[in-house]
């Protein structure tokens, strides 16, 4: 069996959809809101557009970490993000964003096949705890954009 996942997660961030989409389209920002999980992102600057290229250090409870590159295929503002992956993550994902009362509904879509050895060869065994894992990340990246986002709308 592959070591490929399919996570679909969904948000609600009590922000405009513009704010979110910003944010969530600056990796190079990650690591003043999201740093728990991406300690180092480097890579090009600016808003999403085809060609953007991001190196990403991703972890999350467990004690590995994961290095790829996204690279934005599609853009649409404030839309889509849509991705392509390589390194220890292949694949891709995408973000969507909807308004919704009070605020901004974001969707990822992220289907990455593993290739970070461990992981990869481990899948068959420990694929809960890895999902487990993944959703521990991204509950963290729900509350600390909104906590984010909240702290530049007041000025801190």
């Amino acid at each position: 069996m592959p070591a490929a996942y399919v996570f679909v997660d969904r948000w609600f961030v009590p922000a405009p959809i513009g704010d979110v989409y910003d944010t969530i389209g600056a990796p190079l920002d990650y690591p003043k809101w999201w740093g728990d999980v991406f300690p180092e992102t480097g890579g090009d600057d600016g808003p999403p557009r085809p060609g953007r290229r991001n190196t990403i250090t991703a972890r999350g409870f467990l004690p590995y970490e994961l290095h790829f590159v996204a690279e934005v295929t599609e853009a649409d503002k404030p839309r889509t993000i849509v991705l392509r992956l390589e390194g220890d993550f292949e694949g891709g994902g995408a973000w969507s964003f909807e308004e919704a009362e009070g605020g901004t509904s974001a969707t990822l879509d992220w289907r990455p096949i593993v290739q970070k050895a461990g992981v990869k060869h481990l899948t068959p065994l420990l694929r809960p705890l890895f999902r487990a894992n993944h959703n521990w990340t991204m509950r963290r990246g729900e509350r600390h954009i909104a906590d984010y986002l909240a702290g530049q709308r007041s000025g801190s």
